[in-house]
């Protein structure tokens, strides 16, 4: 028993030192000494065979590895699950993950292995668009209030729990201001309440920031973005250490929000490259905000790397890079916006982000549409506000195409 533990531990140790670029290759997909094909089968169906009747009972009685159904598991899903579970765990072998249908449901699924009725969420106001309804026009049906905190109030965050918190929920660079939060000081504050923290990494992606090493407990993201990288594939993910990990996937089972397998191989392709695309994209964004900085068509340039944005303290101690996603406001407001974005040759006017084309997105008539001014001056949304998610292409051909664009504005 000592040597197999033993054994177990290097193992352990092993994952733990390899870089982030060797996990997203090799990470759930070990197949050293097998013969084997390169690439993750599709295991495309939705039941599988048992042999024989006593390993249902093993399965009924959690004493079987083998599938039963997809709903439940499927051997291509869990690939990408212990590919994104190595990721953001750091090779951490008590980390787990569970994929879903989209981002979206990723958020309700961790709410709901949180919360129940009468229960309530902390949450910062300044979140995703749909992940803000969801929370205002959903969860009250399920008798979950969400208690929102605006930004400029998040230095007094205790004053906002109380008995019935169950969950804090955090967004890091938000969307789409950008602004950022120091996660491991409102984890703590969280912590001193005996409360889980779940945090959106979206747009960090686990290669800039890991929140599970800042006091986090769960991890969030829309793997639609940048886990994916290719615009081709909705999913969402759920990454957290027992017992929260336990509780999403059974969550998953009950409600239904599981990933098709054709889904989670793209997921798995595009795991593979998301260390490569984020370092170019990083780079990419960092020269288009130098070169957007002080343009006279532009009241600011929103972007964690620069001083005067938003947390930017924050974002230099918790993130290796400040990332992939910039934001832009015209003087001029929506006339301006809409010049702007008609003009442009090479980035494409889209809702998503995250993908190897560079997009654009116009906040009020997309996540944000529907808020009220008073909210929208909260979460510093204006209507000359842009979006930019930007990809991997030339970065001159990009600032090129974004300045003759300007001129038109």
């Amino acid at each position: 028993m000592r040597l197999r533990l033993g054994r177990a531990s290097d193992k352990a140790l092993k994952q733990k030192r390899l870089s982030d670029a060797t996990r997203c290759i090799h990470a759930g997909e070990e197949r050293h000494g097998k013969k084997a094909p390169l690439t993750t089968p599709i295991a495309q169906t939705s039941v599988f065979i048992l042999p024989e009747f006593e390993e249902l009972r093993r399965y009924a009685e959690g004493k079987s590895d083998a599938y039963l159904y997809t709903r439940y598991g499927n051997p291509t899903t869990a690939v990408a699950e212990r590919k994104l579970a190595a990721l953001e765990g750091a090779g951490d072998p008590d980390i787990g993950c569970v994929v879903t249908a989209s981002g979206q449901t990723a958020c309700l699924i961790t709410v709901l292995a949180c919360c129940e009725a009468g229960d309530e969420v902390v949450s910062m106001l300044d979140i995703y668009g749909g992940t803000l309804k969801l929370f205002e026009n959903v969860l009250p049906r399920f008798g979950i209030r969400v208690r929102l905190v605006p930004y400029e109030e998040l230095g007094r965050l205790d004053d906002f729990f109380n008995r019935h918190t169950r969950l804090l929920f955090l967004e890091t660079p938000a969307n789409p201001t950008l602004r950022c939060v120091d996660l491991a000081a409102l984890a703590a504050v969280a912590k001193r309440r005996k409360v889980p923290v779940a945090v959106d990494n979206t747009f960090a992606t686990p290669i800039l920031q890991k929140p599970l090493h800042l006091g986090a407990d769960i991890v969030i993201h829309s793997a639609t973005k940048y886990l994916g990288g290719h615009s081709d594939l909705t999913a969402g993910a759920i990454v957290a250490a027992r017992p929260w990990i336990d509780s999403a996937r059974n969550m998953k089972i009950l409600s239904g929000g599981l990933l098709d397998p054709l889904a989670s191989y793209f997921l798995i392709r595009g795991l593979k490259t998301l260390q490569l695309r984020v370092e170019r994209a990083c780079l990419n964004t960092h020269t288009i905000v130098e070169a957007l900085r002080g343009h006279a068509k532009l009241e600011r340039v929103l972007y964690p790397g620069l001083q005067q944005n938003q947390g930017y303290e924050a974002a230099r101690s918790q993130m290796r890079d400040f990332g992939m996603m910039l934001s832009i406001d015209l003087k001029g407001g929506e006339r301006s916006a809409r010049k702007f974005i008609d003009a442009l040759e090479l980035w494409y006017l889209a809702a998503s982000l995250g993908g190897v084309e560079s997009t654009v997105s116009y906040p009020l008539l997309s996540s944000h549409v529907g808020f009220d001014r008073k909210r929208l001056k909260l979460m510093d949304v204006t209507s000359g506000l842009v979006r930019l998610s930007v990809g991997i292409e030339s970065a001159d051909d990009l600032i090129a195409d974004l300045e003759q664009a300007l001129a038109r504005a």
